[in-house]
């Protein structure tokens, strides 16, 4: 595990803002006073990722000699590389092994200068016990998509000790597949994980079942981070139960020849057709890559009446027309997306 990139990129910055105060000819301001609030959660085993809160941290970095210790009644060193200021008040730390199972330690911040301050509560629960670590999940959203949807993730405990080196620093999110267990799911870079927050694109074998986030609160454990397995709402796909989106309905035609010319048409599907939204259409004619998803092969407006035609390069494979969501008018009403079914070419 390591936090050198985090590091690093903080120094760079400190640095650029220490040389455009000496070439505006400005003095570089005082490190502000450090105060420490509270952790969260209280109680963890080993790797425990804590979040120290309080105030004056954005100066308060490893890089620049300052020290954090869990204290009292032993003083325990946090490596430099496991923990840093995320902002002015709030620190992320890893809980180290050596500290004493049923131990309650204190945060003691510590500058090169000797001064320190020190608060919050934190009681050891040794690699056994999960204690108020465990990831917890209050909700998700959307509740319901197909795969490649980004769902949003919210609850308590959701960072990782052994994420805490790379842009994706929340726990690892698994989605229910196909085959009824659990599979691992992509997550986006940079990835906007907070201790409250992590995101993750679903897997393309997504099924209806629950969702589950893993953090490392056991080292020793070969399974860690089940502690954290779980279920809300199920995530469903296809998805009957979602929230129709508002907005003039559409469907769209592909008719494909072997010589590659694509033609189609774009129409309302309402009982009182909206054509607004069937005119100038700029449709995307698509081929399925083989490793999965799909790559634009083509592009093509309608007419007043909807209708489209391009020729395509002719290559074999499967091909669908996608209508992208748009607005039209004033004030603007939306047209929804519309896919085509698939067509092949051999």
């Amino acid at each position: 595990m390591s936090l050198k990139k985090r590091h690093i990129g903080r120094r760079v910055a400190g640095v650029g803002v220490g040389m455009a105060l000496m070439v505006l000819g400005l003095q570089a301001p005082a490190m502000a006073n450090t105060a420490v609030t509270a952790i969260a959660p209280t109680s963890g085993p080993d790797n425990c990722v804590v979040v120290i809160t309080g105030t004056g941290f954005r100066t308060f970095q490893p890089d620049s000699g300052n020290t954090l210790n869990f204290v009292d009644p032993a003083s325990v060193k946090i490596a430099s590389l496991d923990w840093f200021s995320i902002s002015d008040t709030e620190i992320w730390a890893v809980v180290p092994p050596t500290l004493v199972s049923g131990t309650s330690y204190t945060a003691q911040l510590t500058q090169p200068s000797g001064t320190f301050t020190a608060g919050g509560t934190f009681l050891s629960t040794g690699n056994t016990q999960p204690g108020a670590c465990a990831p917890t999940i209050t909700s998700f959203t959307p509740t319901c998509g197909l795969k490649s949807t980004t769902v949003t993730i919210t609850g308590t405990n959701l960072l990782s000790a052994t994420n805490l080196d790379s842009a994706n620093s929340g726990g690892d999110v698994f989605f229910r597949n196909t085959g009824g267990t659990s599979t691992k799911a992509i997550q986006p870079v940079p990835d906007l994980s907070e201790a409250t927050s992590v995101s993750a694109i679903t897997p393309s074998d997504i099924a209806d079942g629950p969702i589950e986030v893993r953090t490392q609160v056991d080292a020793n454990a070969t399974t860690a981070g089940l502690q954290g397995a779980f279920s809300t709402t199920s995530f469903l796909t296809p998805p009957p139960d979602c929230v129709a989106a508002t907005g003039h309905t559409r469907a769209i035609t592909l008719k494909l020849k072997k010589n590659g010319n694509a033609s189609g048409v774009v129409s309302s599907t309402e009982t009182t057709p909206f054509t607004d939204c069937v005119k100038a259409v700029p449709v995307k004619i698509q081929r399925k890559k083989k490793g999965g998803g799909w790559k634009n092969a083509g592009s093509a407006t309608t007419d007043d009446t909807g209708k489209y035609s391009h020729k395509t390069k002719g290559k074999p494979g499967k091909y669908r027309a996608l209508a992208p969501a748009t607005q039209v008018g004033t004030p603007p009403t939306d047209c929804l997306k519309a896919k085509s079914a698939t067509r092949t070419i051999k």
